[in-house]
């Protein structure tokens, strides 16, 4: 069991480094998912506003990588 457990571990390492990363992404995408699906703005406004989170949630990681 322990070696199953360490397999899975390693896989989602592969996938998921920095869970806090990989979190921020989900949540981003997850809220610009309900503005969508809520027909808020038009596409081209969603989609500035998912680069632009995007884009913050990577120079985020970034900075607190650098520490």
């Amino acid at each position: 069991m322990n070696a199953l457990r360490t397999v899975v571990r390693e896989l989602v390492g592969l996938f998921v480094e920095d869970r806090l990363f990989a979190l921020a992404i989900a949540l981003w995408l997850l809220a610009t998912g309900a503005i969508a699906a809520l027909s808020i703005g038009t596409p081209e406004i969603r989609g500035l506003v998912l680069f632009l989170g995007l884009a913050a949630v990577l120079v985020g990681g970034v900075v607190r990588g650098a520490r």
